[in-house]
């Protein structure tokens, strides 16, 4: 009697799994977390945590609540609270060279405490978006696995014969295999739509890497920095002092009425720049800027997302559909949970791979085991990078860098999911050096019985 033939598509399926999954586990395994990292930072630290009776907030008066705590800071960026229940943001660097976050209650204007800039939010974004940057060539790993995640859910649609007719169907079976097996292609069948949004703008960060790599190195519209495609002329000062920020800000509403501001960029390659959200729909906040020259309150220009091309405004719309950031904390823990359910489908991949592979006397896909060893490689391999990036960040003394002073519910955070992603990775491997050695060892015994 002959055994069934398995189509071509689970080949495809079942080799993408076994030799990139576990690059794939990391990137979807991060990028879950990355998706809530900002309300982990707000339950982690009790200094992000305030309670106001509306949405107001004064930027003017909180520039300078700062200013009169720290006035030897030089204030980067500017943030206007993410809701009533949390902090404005600001990002100072001291005279030191130290880069902090200083946090500010809206309602009171008090200080309500200062961190360094390595966040929950920051570890997740740069680990997931880049591995934090990797010798140069992070983003680009990242985004290339957008290629095998689309032929992984191409494939199955391939050799999964029906598919639409099986979102309900859960075959219990009489083994774990057959229970485990049926609940992967459930939970793939669920998470389809999501999958299929993360290829999509997986593959438009692929080719911003590759255009910004490769091509004409622009990365935006217009900026006052060489990466925009239009770039805005040198700031004329014209012999004058800054004005106040309080000016600025009300040029800004009175040129831009409709613009919610979100995050003030007090000088940009000498502009004193501003970004928010209007009414638009699904695009991040920097859509809609301003440029203002803070010398004479000329309004350079103004960006509005409606004027946009569909290049330039898809641009703006990826990042709010790969994070799930356009309908606030319910659209970000749908994205955490389709992630997570992403990482598990990595996972419960490689073990139907290795349960169904035991006690055959050749395995499906052999060297498995040193393509996982690899991909372990890489995330282990961001540790040095970690460790210079926290000294980078905590400043000089006596011209030499000093190790960050991290909030110890940051720093036991991140360490204990360090060490989680390691176990996982290290089970992973064990599970496939195991089947091979097991493999291995029946082939020898099968020539001995021979002889």
């Amino acid at each position: 009697m002959k055994l069934p033939v398995k189509p071509i598509g689970f080949d495809w399926h079942s080799w993408i799994g076994v030799y990139l999954g576990l690059m794939l586990f990391s990137i979807c395994w991060s990028g879950a977390f990355a998706s809530l990292s900002s309300e982990i930072d707000w339950l982690l630290m009790p200094e992000i945590r305030v309670n106001t009776r509306d949405g107001y907030f004064d930027f003017a008066s909180a520039f300078n609540a700062v200013e009169n705590a720290y006035p030897d800071v030089r204030i980067g960026v500017a943030e206007a609270p993410a809701d009533r229940f949390s902090a404005a943001k600001f990002a100072v660097v001291t005279l030191d060279g130290a880069r902090q976050f200083v946090y500010v209650n809206p309602m009171t204007l008090q200080i309500t405490g200062s961190q360094s800039i390595f966040t929950v939010q920051r570890f997740f974004r740069e680990f997931h978006e880049a591995f934090f940057g990797l010798y140069g060539v992070g983003k680009l790993l990242v985004c290339l696995f957008s290629i095998p995640l689309f032929l992984s859910m191409i494939s199955a649609f391939v050799f999964y014969k029906r598919w639409w007719k099986r979102f309900f169907q859960l075959r219990i079976g009489k083994t774990n295999v057959s229970l485990w097996s049926s609940l992967h292609k459930l939970a793939g069948l669920w998470s389809l739509w999501f999958v299929f949004l993360m290829t999509l703008t997986g593959g438009w960060y692929l080719f911003e890497e590759v255009r910004y790599k490769f091509g004409d190195e622009k990365f935006t519209l217009v900026d006052a920095y060489p990466l925009a495609v239009k770039q805005l002329p040198d700031v004329d000062s014209a012999g004058r002092a800054r004005m106040p920020v309080t000016d600025l800000i009300n040029i800004a509403k009175s040129a831009r009425p409709d613009l919610e501001i979100t995050t003030i960029e007090p000088d940009r390659a000498g502009y004193f720049y501003l970004i928010g959200q209007s009414d638009n729909f699904l695009v991040r906040d920097r859509a809609n800027k301003l440029f203002i020259n803070p010398y004479t309150g000329t309004v350079v220009f103004s960006q509005q997302a409606e004027d946009l091309s569909a290049y330039w405004r898809w641009s703006d719309t990826a990042d709010t559909l790969h994070f799930g950031t356009f309908a606030g904390l319910a659209s970000k823990i749908a994205w955490c949970v389709f992630g997570l359910v992403m990482a598990g489908l990595s996972l419960s991949g490689a073990w139907l791979y290795v349960q169904k592979q035991k006690n055959k006397t050749q395995v499906r896909w052999p060297k498995a085991s040193f393509v996982a060893c690899v991909a372990l490689i890489v995330p282990v391999s961001v540790l040095p990078i970690i460790w210079i990036y926290l000294h980078r960040v905590g400043g000089k003394v006596d011209g030499q860098y000093q190790m960050v002073d991290l909030p110890d519910a940051v720093a036991a955070f991140i360490v204990g999911w360090a060490i989680v992603t390691l176990i996982i990775e290290l089970i992973w491997i064990i599970g496939v050096f195991s089947l091979e050695r097991g493999t291995g060892q029946e082939t020898r015994r099968g020539g001995q019985g021979m002889s």
